[in-house]
């Protein structure tokens, strides 16, 4: 889905496409876990990151982003919805009423101690769909969350913060990191994200060539949410070079953001 040796082209028009709520209400933890963000291995030791993580407490409700039909419900163990068998314990999936350019948009809740909802069942947006789990691959009480486009699987994820509608002041980054020749980098570099006071410090990566895919409606290979509004600054040490670009980020939106090497 991205190319990696020809000249970025990028897209003419990119717009905002925020069709879920959060998967977990404001009473709750409602932000994404910034310690293993979409397309990174945090420490280098785990597998590529496919969604993002809520950490909550064993049976807080989780919430149907949006209208749509409950494709599966239940256990992994037979269907591999993941890296491999049992990988998310007990899953719900949840197909969207909505399609992107006639391709299909699911949500994948993973982990959970209990689904409420049937395969087949019609869900509207904001209804509990199940609770808060650690079961399969979970080290603690989280939900994991995905969003696939094109197909049902673990090859198709994108980066839900680039679909979930930002909270209250907060805005969204994305953008590429190219080659001083135009193209995509794809060896996963370090990008430092900081506040403008100093306050907030975030670390994310590039996404790797394989594994993850850019979002069709933006083709970045970097992206962050939950970010306050006002200025920030986006630092990357890669292939010898230091480059660092400010950013404006707009509570409700996305800003784009691209960064090229020199040499």
């Amino acid at each position: 889905m991205r190319p990696t040796r020809a000249p970025y082209i990028g897209l003419t028009e990119r717009s905002d496409h925020y069709w879920m709520m959060r998967p977990l209400d404001d009473e709750h933890n409602d932000a994404v876990a910034r310690f293993y963000p979409y397309g990174s291995r945090q420490d280098g030791s785990y597998p590529i990151h496919h969604g993002v993580e809520f950490v909550n407490p064993l049976g807080t409700p989780v919430r149907a982003v949006a209208d749509g039909e409950i494709v599966v419900a239940g256990g992994d163990q037979i269907d591999v919805l993941g890296a491999r068998d049992g990988f998310y314990g007990l899953v719900v999936v949840l197909k969207l009423d909505r399609a992107m350019d006639g391709m299909p948009v699911y949500a994948l809740y993973g982990h959970l101690s209990e689904p409420r909802v049937a395969v087949g069942q019609r869900v509207s947006a904001g209804q509990v769909i199940g609770l808060v789990g650690e079961t399969g691959a979970a080290e603690a009480p989280h939900l994991h969350f995905e969003v696939r486009v094109g197909a049902n699987d673990y090859q198709h994820t994108v980066n839900p913060e680039l679909w979930l509608e930002p909270r209250p002041g907060y805005g969204t980054l994305a953008g590429v990191l190219l080659s001083n020749a135009g193209t995509i980098v794809d060896d996963e570099a370090r990008l430092i994200i900081r506040s403008a006071s100093g306050a907030a410090r975030y670390e994310t990566h590039t996404y790797p060539a394989v594994g993850v895919n850019p979002d069709p409606g933006w083709l970045e290979n970097f992206g962050v949410g939950d970010l306050a509004a006002g200025n920030w600054t986006v630092q990357t040490f890669h292939r010898g070079q230091l480059l660092e670009a400010t950013v404006n980020i707009v509570a409700g939106e996305t800003t784009w953001l691209e960064i090229r090497l020199v040499r």
